[in-house]
């Protein structure tokens, strides 16, 4: 078997690796694989499109992948030339180097022969060639072709670029009007690095508003006090028993899980800063029929809220009391700010931004504030693939868990989605084992079976989609789901989601860090056709273990991971046990009860 994977990214990487090494978890030959990549070195959009103090907004513990782990001593939020020289160490370690081809350009793809494998046209410098396989995985990355919307007049700004190709900070310039446009995570990122170069003044402006969630867990100042604690990354304090592990179906698929989080995001946010939005956000507040956690892909950058509060901090009663008792710590902004405003509809004959729908909360420009000197658009990227004929299905036409379509098991599309709170690397590590799993059984019928690991539960369908709201749908359009649920329904298709006895056998560490954690991908390795039993049992043990056991502080340990897992753990024993005894009765009778079973006997096993 031949199989060749396009992009030289985390995606790709990881696909690699568990096609590579195939042959050592099934009694198949080595695969022969080749790994594409246009670019002189690998690591994709974290070696190419970064700039001056960048970081990855998900930890080093969600993001790192299951069996090679990111260094002890890294912070927990790495630089993108940390992540890539860790992709180059796991390159070394998995040996994968020598199928690693380099400025090696895929320029076409095509169907073999009577429709069976692949052609891919390649060329290398000035060389062409074509290579025949019998699968390929698309990882070419979701940040490759930059967008940038039209707005009636910006030929007359005289400074207009893409974020991808914003550096530094010098490139603002000196003494200037500064227009950040788009406010996710790298609007946020460098609406920060605008207001601390040179700039006179930085406007930033979205569309509908934003959400933003810290990436660490704010602890609030008690009467103004700060209290020195460990920090906790908001992406590993996620305690997945009854969140998605033994929570019940029809728990899972319904609104109450999410109506639960909604309300305690907003009502904490609220406690601790008097704003619902994020931790003292008070400004680019979202419409209110799409501002639901189930929908929102949060923005997890907040370097530049305290400059957007600048003097649109309430100043009510109430307010005041509130925060004499329990505020977040405003940060000192040395007199500096970032004025936020709506999507302009033009830029007039002058060179001055008009804007017609505004906010109350949107800040009142100046006029010689209005014309800008620099622009830069942070409105993302296109999903584009040139190289693929025609005939082969689209990201969006994959309908197996969004990497392949049903019946064309031969092309993959991995590291296409986008979670909410959590990271690609690791899903697409998923994605990776599940395609490659499911390759194989089509290749390898009789070599690679569908046998279920015996210490792993059953599949069944979770909702991991976010869900569309307000004529919005992240979905659609970005393919963007709930990390935690998306990981475990992989999990549970891939036959690695172990059950509670087999992972209590193994100690209280483990056990601890399995239920109290959120759903890092070591999880998944200690059953499964993809086991790495001992080597997952002591990152679970030791670094993941680790960071699981730190609280958050008090109140959020309570009202985040407590309530939920005793109120969702009570209710999911009580369904389990409802639909247990109606199974029981039913078959007294000799019935079926396909809704008592939801397809999958309640799974009781689960409780096992």
């Amino acid at each position: 078997m031949k199989a060749a994977v396009i992009g030289g990214g985390p995606a790709g990487l990881a696909t690699l690796r568990f096609i590579a090494h195939a042959h050592e978890y099934f009694p198949i030959p080595p695969i022969e694989v080749r790994l594409f990549e246009a670019e002189s070195q690998i690591g994709g959009t974290f070696s190419y499109r970064v700039y001056e103090d960048a970081e990855l907004v998900s930890s080093k513990y969600l993001t790192a992948f299951s069996d090679f782990r990111l260094p002890d001593n890294a912070p927990d939020f790495v630089t993108p030339e940390a992540y890539v020289q860790y992709l180059k160490d796991y390159a070394t370690n998995f040996d994968l180097w020598p199928m690693i081809e380099r400025n090696t350009k895929v320029e076409k793809v095509r169907r073999g022969p009577n429709d069976i494998g692949h052609v891919i046209s390649l060329r290398n410098k000035q060389v062409a060639f074509d290579w025949e396989c019998d699968a390929v995985a698309v990882c070419s990355g979701i940040n490759v072709n930059p967008v940038m919307p039209n707005i009636e007049g910006i030929e007359r700004v005289p400074k207009v670029l893409h974020s991808s190709h914003l550096k530094s900070r010098d490139q603002f310039g000196e003494n200037t009007n500064v227009y950040i446009m788009g406010a996710g995570e790298t609007g946020m990122d460098l609406a920060y690095l605008a207001v601390t170069s040179g700039a006179k003044t930085v406007t930033l402006c979205h569309r509908d508003g934003f959400f933003c969630a810290p990436k660490i867990i704010p602890i609030p100042q008690a009467l103004g006090r700060s209290t020195p604690t460990a920090n906790k990354p908001v992406d590993t304090s996620v305690a997945s028993l009854f969140d998605t592990a033994y929570a019940h179906p029809k728990l899972q698929k319904s609104q109450l899980l999410w109506t639960y989080y909604d309300s305690w995001i907003k009502n904490m946010h609220k406690f601790i800063s008097g704003t619902e939005e994020g931790p003292d956000q008070w400004v680019g507040q979202m419409s209110p029929d799409r501002k639901y956690m189930d929908s929102i892909l949060l923005c997890k950058s907040d370097k530049a809220l305290p400059y957007m509060s600048v003097g649109k901090r309430s100043k009510s009663w109430g307010n005041r009391i509130r925060s004499f008792f329990m505020n977040v710590k405003i940060e000192d902004t040395k007199g500096k700010k970032i004025d936020v405003m709506t999507w302009p509809t033009s830029i007039d004959r002058d060179g001055n931004m008009q804007f017609d729908n505004k906010l109350p909360s949107d800040s009142t420009l100046p006029k010689e504030q209005l014309k800008p000197d620099v622009l830069v658009f942070a409105t993302g990227y296109t999903r584009d693939f040139p190289f693929l004929d025609n005939d082969y299905p689209t990201v969006a036409q994959t309908n197996i868990r969004e990497i392949y379509k049903e019946g064309d098991v031969t092309l993959g599309y991995i590291g296409f989605v986008r979670p909410s709170i959590g990271a690609i690397p690791p899903l697409a590590e998923l994605q990776a084992q599940l395609w490659v799993l499911h390759l194989l059984q089509h290749q390898y019928p009789k070599e690679v079976p569908t046998v279920r690991d015996p210490n792993a539960l059953e599949s069944y369908d979770l909702d991991y989609r976010l869900h569309p709201r307000g004529n919005y749908s992240f979905y659609e359009t970005k393919r963007a789901v709930d990390h935690e649920s998306y990981a475990y329904q992989l999990a549970l298709d891939i036959g690695s989601a172990p059950k509670a006895r087999s992972v209590m056998k193994k100690g209280w560490k483990v056990f601890y860090t399995w239920a109290m954690g959120s759903n890092f991908n070591t999880k998944f390795r200690m059953v499964g056709p993809w086991k790495w039993e001992q080597g997952a049992e002591n990152i679970m043990r030791n670094e993941l273990y680790n960071i699981v056991k730190r609280s958050g502080g008090f109140v959020y340990l309570a009202t985040y991971t407590l309530v939920p897992l005793f109120l969702f753990g009570s209710m999911s024993m009580v369904l389990y046990a409802w639909y247990a005894i109606c199974n029981y009765f039913t078959s007294l009778v000799g019935g079926h009860s396909g809704s008592a079973t939801n397809n999958r006997n309640a799974h009781d096993d689960r409780i096992a």
